[in-house]
């Protein structure tokens, strides 16, 4: 097995994992936040031990603590609290495709404060999510008998879960700009950091307001225990694994699978439907997000085929 193919299939294997966190959150009778500060707790834990097993914890020492290193992970572990609550009171398909609108929220952060410009072709893809995110949370509508409407008028049932959907997104999207501020950190470093940063910041509000256990039965806490396994140690170390053999980019185009492994767990265990403006603004959002990471590609292979040309 090449470099390639390892890193693709091991990629799969943790997006479907990933895909999974619905299925997991369901099954566990508490709040998201407890079950995202497990997760987080879990993640820390596992990247400790392996960089201490493969002779890198000197990484951790080297790294220099700054704002934008805290903030990054703070908001990874507030985005996920959010995610997990979000599959906790809407569909798996809403909460899983309201959560990947982060990469556009962070592109919109960057040419704000970064000064990037955006090009007509990303502003076309912006615009795509955008619509994308109306059609799933309801605000553009269809019905047999109305026809196309456009009302602030949300569903009820969905109304909680569909918001802290969006507020996953806008957590990804700022964890995502942050994490541009310091590419000098290691990958193994900056998980650690992230998995450590977010289970304080969840920790942080615990102390706000402190989680209930008192639901906590023995069918929840083997869930809970599972997803830590599975989900935060066996996801986290396939993701680690695949981080060596592939790009970035190539990491983010395949970690889009997620968006369909947990709509398709809500259709397949919980009965849930989508609707056709459902479906076509989940397109719109996986292919607005891949088409912005497409673009990258692009540019950063045309940037490569420039300075050899020119050496």
């Amino acid at each position: 097995m090449n470099t390639k193919t390892l890193g693709y299939s091991t990629m799969i294997v943790s997006a479907a994992l990933m895909g999974c966190v619905g299925l997991f959150a369901r099954n566990i009778n508490t709040s998201g936040d407890v079950i995202a500060f497990t997760r987080m707790t879990v993640g820390a834990i596992c990247i400790l031990g392996l960089m201490f097993y493969q002779g890198k914890t000197s990484l951790i020492k080297a790294t220099k603590i700054t704002p934008t290193v805290i903030a990054s992970g703070a908001c990874l572990g507030l985005c996920l609290a959010a995610y997990v609550s979000s599959t906790q009171y809407t569909t798996l398909a809403n909460a899983v495709f309201l959560i990947y609108t982060g990469p556009v929220f962070s592109t919109i952060l960057a040419a704000i404060f970064l000064k990037e410009k955006i090009s007509k072709l990303t502003a076309s893809l912006l615009t795509a999510v955008f619509i994308g995110c109306l059609f799933i949370i309801g605000i553009i509508n269809y019905s047999a008998t109305s026809g196309l409407t456009v009302s602030l008028s949300f569903s009820k049932e969905n109304f909680i879960g569909d918001m802290l959907g969006l507020a996953s997104g806008v957590g990804y999207g700022l964890y995502l700009f942050f994490s541009r501020y310091r590419t000098d950190v290691s990958s193994d470093s900056r998980s650690f950091f992230n998995f450590l940063f977010g289970a304080v910041a969840i920790g942080v509000c615990f102390v706000v307001k402190p989680p209930s256990l008192a639901d906590m039965n023995t069918s929840s806490w083997i869930w809970l225990i599972s997803m830590g396994f599975f989900i935060g140690f066996g996801a986290l170390t396939l993701l680690t694994i695949a981080a060596k053999h592939l790009k970035a980019a190539e990491l983010a185009c395949v970690s889009y699978l997620e968006t369909v492994v947990g709509a398709g767990i809500g259709i397949a265990m919980f009965g849930e439907s989508l609707t056709l403006l459902q479906s076509i603004g989940g397109i719109l959002v996986i292919g607005g997000g891949m088409g912005e990471i497409v673009i990258s590609m692009t540019k950063k292979r045309v940037a490569l085929k420039n300075s050899q040309l020119e050496h």
